[in-house]
């Protein structure tokens, strides 16, 4: 299974055990960079997307922080510009981003997004909490099967650096819903932060979304 669309049923599973009037989303933070990774409707996704490309946000800081965020009331918040005004668009209140490390250098955040202020409580925050790290838990188990695999196959040593980071791109414009020059931005800063080749960080972003999904990544060069 792509692992893209295996967190896109988890994030719908998410918003309908932690509450009605809750939406969800999961995102992936590797190289310092954020995907959005899947989410329970169309509105949450718009929120992460904004914070992906802004490259600013509750889900950034909680991975980067490795400490949830909770934003009580959207309308009074001072950070995040480009997020907060994406969110308020959407109508939502209140939001509680919780991350979960994956593997060093690889997190996930659960983000819930609500049209009630407060919505918060200490019970909901520790469902949350533990359901983040549920997800992580999957996530690593699909990266040990992918390094299986992509030792049995050779796939990425295969692949010459323009296939990998083309491909990366494509993927990165399909998780966060952007333009071609916008993902090359986001791969390009990608690579600068953590003072890496493209190709390297192409590599980890095709193991992080496409798990699974061999013929993909392997399209003729």
């Amino acid at each position: 299974m792509i692992i893209s669309s295996y967190l896109t049923e988890c994030a719908v599973r998410a918003a309908s055990v932690l509450g009605a009037d809750v939406d969800a989303s999961i995102t992936m933070r590797q190289n310092g960079m954020t995907l959005r990774a899947g989410s329970s409707n169309d509105p949450a996704a718009r929120c992460d997307q904004a914070e992906a490309l802004a490259d600013e946000g509750p889900c950034n800081d909680a991975m980067d922080l490795r400490k949830k965020q909770e934003v009580p009331d959207v309308a009074d918040e001072e950070r995040w510009q480009a997020w907060r005004e994406q969110t308020l668009r959407e109508g939502y209140a209140s939001v509680l981003a919780v991350p979960a490390e994956v593997v060093p250098g690889l997190s996930i955040a659960l983000n819930l997004y609500s049209r009630t202020h407060d919505r918060w409580d200490w019970p909901l925050q520790r469902a949350a909490e533990a359901y983040a790290e549920l997800v992580a838990s999957a996530v690593r188990l699909h990266l040990k099967f992918a390094d299986l695999d992509d030792a049995a196959a050779g796939l990425y040593q295969s692949m010459s650096d323009r296939m990998a980071i083309e491909q990366a791109v494509g993927a990165i414009m399909e998780a966060n819903g952007c333009a071609e020059e916008d993902a090359r931005r986001i791969l390009a800063s990608a690579s600068e932060h953590r003072n890496v080749a493209e190709r390297e960080v192409a590599e980890r972003i095709l193991r992080a979304l496409a798990l699974g999904g061999r013929d993909d990544v392997t399209a003729a060069d």
